[in-house]
């Protein structure tokens, strides 16, 4: 399969690239993170990558970097004419994302592919893909996944994956905040908080859970930025509910990740 495109500064396009080329095939790259800052985005770049730019792996960071690579500065949807697939391999809003649907030509097969595995996953071709969209089109890229992805998994139709994989998140996150706010009542209860984390599973992730599956705000490892992650991932969830969802529970969560104390357990 030729014509593959890479773009975007998420952190595994990198990984990504490096599996296909391992596995033989030809990718070009555009705006992928390099260790002294994001990669070029001149209009140069861009027009070299878009030549014969058949299959195209989108990887971005937010919806700002999808809007300017898909419509605004780079305009990859709207321009390249010889594009036939678009790739999402992101986590966006569901909202966002069924809503490409209609700004794309229809000639363009669109497919999300968000993706479950850490850093260390993408790099050994151990992720997980939640996919939507076509079935005769994701069996057609069996091959370009193969190397990146240990297991595939078609949720529907494009946008289903988004969903699927925003649900996903919301439960492990959730998870992690109520194991907080059970760490601080065992505390004011005069019980030690060792054996509530014992019995819990490392802050309720799980002595079984994968090394590769998302983590939210581990005991002991408490940031702003962690909190932020928890908090995003909470957000899309509620974007995706259903009109009247009762969301008054886990609205309660934001306040109480941001007001519990880090610990520091040994």
């Amino acid at each position: 399969m030729d014509g593959i495109g890479i773009a975007g500064s998420g952190r595994i396009a990198r990984s990504l690239t490096a599996r296909l080329t391992e596995a033989g095939f030809t990718v070009a790259t555009f705006g992928l993170n390099a260790g002294d800052g994001a990669g070029e985005r001149s209009a140069r770049a861009a027009q070299r990558f878009s030549v014969g730019l058949r299959t195209l792996i989108l990887v971005p960071a937010d919806i700002a970097e999808t809007e300017a690579l898909l419509f605004e500065e780079q305009r990859f949807a709207r321009d390249v004419k010889s594009l036939t697939t678009l790739v999402i391999a992101a986590t966006l809003s569901p909202r966002y994302v069924r809503a490409l649907r209609g700004r794309i030509d229809a000639r363009i097969v669109l497919i999300d592919a968000p993706v479950v595995g850490n850093g260390r996953a993408a790099d050994e071709g151990r992720l997980t893909l939640f996919l939507g969209g076509p079935q005769d089109r994701i069996e057609a890229l069996a091959p370009v996944l193969a190397p990146i992805a240990r297991k595939t998994i078609r949720m529907g139709s494009f946008g289903a994956a988004m969903a699927a994989k925003v649900m996903n998140d919301f439960l492990a996150a959730t998870t992690t905040a109520v194991t907080r706010i059970a760490l601080d009542w065992a505390e004011a209860q005069g019980i030690e908080e060792a054996r509530i984390v014992e019995l819990a599973g490392r802050g309720g992730e799980g002595n079984d859970r994968p090394e590769d599956m998302p983590t939210f705000c581990p005991i002991g490892q408490q940031t702003e930025e962690s909190i932020t992650m928890l908090v995003h991932e909470v957000e899309h969830a509620f974007d995706s509910a259903l009109a009247g969802a009762h969301l008054t529970p886990p609205r309660a969560f934001e306040d109480a990740m941001r007001n519990s104390k880090a610990r520091h357990l040994h």
